[in-house]
């Protein structure tokens, strides 16, 4: 085995110290040689140390090289999963889907960079039918060094939006990062694509096929007669090749039927049934933080979003919030936005607008950042909206607040640490 951190090492392990920001796991060689490790990769001279090793002039290089070799013992499809949001939840019902007919081995948790992707793909073994790989980036090549990895037959980009522009600089820049996942595609390799997204639309379509999604009529695989189901899920109806048929997702928000159409059309190109399809999206259970939904004691309803934020997840959250069927408060918690870079004033005070318009009663805003979220909704014309610069401030708040019954829907980005406000309502239920 392989491995990247001397805390959880193995028997027998190659160990691989990669320099991060932080920490350089040359410092933790030793550590990894006492746990059991049986060699590790260096990018400076061991000498005078009884370790055995490998010198190489760029460890992370070094690992995304043998996962490379890897991945070529393995004449298994892949399907590669980028943009800017939407990715995990697009992961989790691709694989949900084709889990119905194939074994499938998905990348768990965050391991969708240029270090947690090549431990995904070490675990690719002669039992697996297919492959299904998210993406991550925020700069320039990662995402092609991904696909170099992976090797994708097939490759889904949900959208491009805003995340990460404040190292890309512009929506046009994450456009061509995210469609590196393409740059080694031929004739023989197909594309899905929101249809909807404006950039992503205007795609040329010469080089290999593509197929869109979306709610719009021209695209080749179209949602339509969207209902929510109880506040739990939603039924939805889609067309495609003059056929109708309708589906069931678990989990609420409008933006999720169009990653459940990134299932259906994995499943549609995989050959599947359409009963294996419906089955693997009705038994989809969310991921952690993304429309995790639990009700307390009293009725209040905690919608748990708090694994990530950008401007465009935001909207999409609030507008589900706002389509929720109920006579209660409809409470909104934010915290900050980052890696938003020159636009982050601008953007967080949209949002505040947005909420304003969009029949949310009570908004809390929560960082140094969403105090200008609070100001664009009160300019906007909510009275009800109230900033607080940690999350306990604002949770004390917002236990003052809260009435049997009420909706509360968290959100912000991954260092904002808003689920420690879902947690702590779910503790003291």
């Amino acid at each position: 085995g392989i491995s990247t951190d001397s805390r959880t090492i193995g028997e027998g392990n190659l160990f691989i110290p990669i320099v991060g920001e932080k920490y350089d796991g040359h410092d933790f060689i030793g550590n990894a040689i006492k746990a059991g490790a049986i060699a590790t990769l260096s990018d400076r001279s061991l000498k005078g140390k009884d370790i055995p090793y490998i010198k190489v002039k760029d460890t992370e290089d070094a690992l995304i090289n043998i996962a490379k070799y890897y991945r070529t013992k393995f004449d298994i499809p892949a399907i590669a999963i980028t943009g800017s949001s939407g990715k995990t939840t697009t992961k989790e019902m691709v694989a949900a889907v084709l889990s119905q007919s194939f074994n499938v081995l998905k990348n768990e948790g965050n391991y969708n960079n240029t270090i947690g992707l090549p431990h995904a793909i070490f675990k690719l073994n002669k039992d697996h039918d297919i492959c299904v790989m998210e993406m991550g980036m925020n700069s320039f090549g990662e995402i092609s060094k991904l696909a170099s990895i992976v090797k994708p037959d097939l490759a889904l980009v949900t959208n491009i939006g805003t995340a990460h522009i404040e190292f890309l600089g512009s929506r046009e820049n994450i456009f061509k990062a995210k469609m590196e996942v393409v740059e080694n595609f031929t004739s023989r390799n197909t594309l899905i694509i929101n249809g909807d997204d404006d950039m992503l639309k205007a795609f040329d379509r010469n080089s290999f096929s593509i197929i869109s999604v979306g709610l719009e009529s021209e695209n080749d695989i179209i949602a339509y007669d969207i209902k929510q189901i109880d506040n739990k899920g939603i039924e939805f109806s889609v067309r495609y090749k003059n056929k109708s048929e309708r589906f069931y997702i678990p989990v609420i928000g409008i933006h999720n039927v169009y990653n459940g159409l990134f299932g259906i059309a994995a499943g549609l190109y995989k050959d599947m049934s359409l009963e294996n399809i419906k089955k693997g999206l009705a038994g989809f259970t969310p991921p952690d933080m993304r429309m995790e939904t639990f009700v307390l004691k009293n009725g209040i309803r905690i919608i748990n979003d708090a694994y990530n934020a950008n401007p465009e997840s935001v909207r999409a959250a609030i507008i589900t919030l706002a389509n929720i069927q109920s006579k209660a408060k409809k409470i909104l918690v934010l915290g900050d936005m980052m890696e938003l870079g020159k636009y982050s004033e601008n953007e967080h005070y949209k949002i505040g607008k947005f909420a304003a318009c969009n029949n949310i009663d009570l908004l809390i805003t929560i960082g140094e950042r969403s105090k200008r979220t609070q100001q664009g909704a009160l300019q906007a014309g909510l009275p009800e909206a109230f900033h607080f610069e940690n999350n306990k401030k604002g949770l004390d708040y917002l236990l003052s607040r809260l009435l049997p019954y009420d909706i509360v829907l968290i959100k912000g980005s991954r260092s904002a640490k808003m689920e420690e406000i879902a947690y702590l309502l779910h503790e003291g239920r």
